[in-house]
C-alpha cells in the first residue's frame, strides 16, 4: 500500500509539471498578456522556473522514499528465518559478542550472533539460508614433548599458524513445521591438508512447543556446552572448548555426534520453565590419543540412549539448571592413526574385543545475563566391563566466568579431568589434567573478534604444559 501511494503521488506531480509550461503559453497568447509589462513577464517566468524546480525536487524525494521502502522490505524478508531446531525449546537469549548464548541451540530460530548494527544476519540463495564462520590461529607450547595435534596445529616449542575449522551453516524451510538443517566443516589436518565433516544433517519437524523432533546426524545433548556452542569459534568466549567438551575427533572424552532421532520440548510447569530432551541413536567415536603416540581409539559404539531435563525459572532470567544421563556400549580398539591398522595387543592386557558399558552422568548450572557469563558443569564417565568386575570412573568438570566491558570480555576458566591411567582404560592417554586458562576477547566490529588466551595444564606424571593461543574469529 505504501509503495502504491508513493507512485501515485509521483504520477500526479509529473502531470502537474507537464501542464505548467502549456498554461503559460496559452496565457502569453491572450490579449491581456500583451498589455502586461515586460517586468511582469520576467517575474512570471522566474516564478514558473521556481515551481518547476520545486516539483522536480519533490519527485526526487518521493523516488528516494520509494527506494528506502523497497530496501527495508528486502531486509525484513532476509530476517524471516526457518523453523526452529531440535534443541530449541521456548524463547532463548540471542547470542551476541556482548552476551554469550543462554542456549546457542536456538541459533536456527533467531539470527546468529551479530549486533543489531549488522545489515542482515543471513544470506539466501534459492530459499536456502546460510552463514559462514572461520578462524585464523597462532599457538605455541613450552614443551617439545609431543601433544595431540589437531586443526593444523603442530605441537612443540616453536609456534605455528593454522586455520582449524571453516564452517558453513545452511537451513531451509520445507513446510510450516518441517525444515532441513546442515552444518558442513572444513578442517585443517597435517601438512595443510583439509577434510570435510558433515557435522550435522537434520530433517526437523516441530509439531508444537511440547514436541520437536529431528532425524539424522545430530550433536548429542550431553550437558550444556555441547548443546549451547556449535563448531564456530566466533560463538565462544574462549579460544577453545574445555577438554572434556572437545569434539571426539579432537581428543575429547564424550561421544559428541550421533545419527538417530532427537526429541525435545517444553513440559507444562508454569514459571519453572521445565524442558526435556530424549535421544536414541548410533555413535561411532574414533578418538585420537592426547599423548602424541599417533594412535587412535575406535570405540565401536553401540546404540545409545540419552535423556535430560533442564529448567529456566522466570524468577531468575538467564539462569539454566539441568542434568542428563547417557548410556551405550564401547570397545577399546587401538589403531594406528595413519594406516588404521590394529595395534597388536600387549600381553597380559584385555583383548580389543572386550566390551564396556559406558554411563555418562552430567549436571550443570549456568547464568548468562547482564553481560555476565558463568558456566559450571560436572561429569562422571563410568565404564564397566561387561561380564566382569573391572570398572573405571573418570570424573571431570570445568567452570568459566567472563564479564563484558564494552568491546572487551575478560574470562577465566578452570578445568579438571581425572581419567584412569590403567592401560585397559579407554582414557589411559589422558590421565590427570587440570589447570587454569585466562585471557580476553575483543570484538573489532560486528564480524571479527580477536582472542588472546594463556593456558597452564598440570599433567600427572609429566611436566606441566604452558601455552599461548592467539585467534581471529570471523563470521559472514
Amino acid at each position: 500500500m505504501v509503495q502504491g501511494g508513493s507512485r501515485t503521488r509521483i504520477h500526479c506531480l509529473l502531470l502537474a509539471l507537464a501542464f505548467v509550461p502549456g498554461s503559460s503559453r496559452a496565457q502569453t497568447a491572450s490579449p491581456t498578456d500583451q498589455e502586461i509589462s515586460n517586468q511582469k513577464t520576467s517575474d512570471r517566468e522566474i516564478s514558473e522556473q521556481e515551481t518547476i524546480a520545486q516539483l522536480s525536487e519533490q519527485i526526487k524525494q518521493l523516488q528516494r522514499q520509494d527506494r528506502d521502502l523497497l530496501d527495508r522490505i528486502k531486509i525484513l524478508e532476509l530476517k524471516q528465518l526457518p523453523a526452529s531446531p531440535v534443541a530449541e525449546v521456548g524463547p532463548a537469549t540471542q547470542p551476541t559478542p556482548a552476551q554469550p548464548p543462554l542456549a546457542q541451540a536456538a541459533e536456527e530460530t533467531t539470527p546468529l550472533p551479530t549486533p543489531a548494527s549488522a545489515p542482515h544476519d543471513w544470506h539466501e540463495v534459492h530459499g536456502i539460508q546460510w552463514r559462514g564462520f572461520g578462524e585464523v590461529d597462532y599457538q605455541v607450547l613450552n614443551q617439545r614433548t609431543p601433544e595431540f595435534a589437531s586443526g593444523g596445529f603442530v605441537p612443540g616449542s616453536a609456534g605455528n599458524f593454522y586455520t582449524d575449522e571453516f564452517g558453513l551453516f545452511l537451513t531451509a524451510r520445507l513446510t510450516d513445521k518441517a525444515s532441513v538443517l546442515s552444518e558442513i566443516i572444513f578442517q585443517e589436518g597435517d601438512a595443510q591438508s583439509y577434510s570435510v565433516d558433515l557435522r550435522r544433517m537434520l530433517l526437523k519437524y516441530d509439531y508444537n512447543d511440547h514436541l520437536k523432533m529431528s532425524f539424522g546426524r545430530y550433536q548429542t545433548n550431553i550437558g550444556y556446552y555441547n548443546w549451547a556452542f556449535r563448531s564456530a569459534a566466533w560463538l565462544q568466549t574462549a579460544a577453545d572448548r574445555p577438554l572434556v567438551m572437545q569434539y571426539a575427533s579432537d581428543g575429547g572424552l564424550l561421544p559428541t555426534q550421533a545419527i538417530g532421532i532427537s526429541v525435545t520440548g517444553a513440559i507444562p510447569s508454569g514459571k519453572l520453565g521445565l524442558n526435556y530432551v530424549a535421544e536414541y541413536g548410533s555413535a561411532d567415536t574414533v578418538r585420537p590419543d592426547l599423548n602424541g603416540d599417533n594412535q587412535v581409539t575406535d570405540e565401536n559404539n553401540g546404540n545409545h540412549v540419552n535423556v535430560g531435563f533442564f529448567l529456566r525459572p522466570d524468577a531468575y532470567p538467564g539462569l539454566q539448571i539441568g542434568a542428563s544421563y547417557y548410556h551405550d556400549q564401547i570397545s577399546n580398539n587401538i589403531l594406528e592413526a595413519v594406516s588404521g591398522d590394529p595395534v597388536p595387543p600387549v600381553p597380559g592386557f584385555l583383548p580389543p574385543s572386550t566390551r564396556y558399558g559406558q554411563t555418562i552422568v552430567n549436571a550443570y548450572a549456568v547464568y548468562v545475563a547482564h553481560g555476565i557469563e558463568f558456566l559450571n558443569e560436572g561429569f562422571l564417565i563410568r565404564q564397566v566391563m561387561i561380564g566382569g568386575s573391572l570398572h573405571f570412573d573418570n570424573p571431570a568438570f570445568y567452570s568459566q566466568f567472563s564479564k563484558q566491558l564494552g568491546r572487551v570480555r575478560p574470562f577465566f576458566r578452570y578445568q579438571y579431568v581425572n581419567a584412569n591411567s590403567n592401560p585397559n582404560s579407554i582414557f589411559d592417554d589422558v590421565g590427570l589434567r587440570y589447570g587454569p586458562s585466562f585471557g580476553a576477547r575483543y570484538d573489532l566490529n560486528s564480524f571479527i573478534a580477536f582472542t588472546a588466551q594463556l593456558d597452564h595444564t598440570a599433567r600427572g606424571g609429566e611436566p606441566d604444559l604452558n601455552g599461548l593461543q592467539l585467534q581471529f574469529a570471523f563470521t559472514f
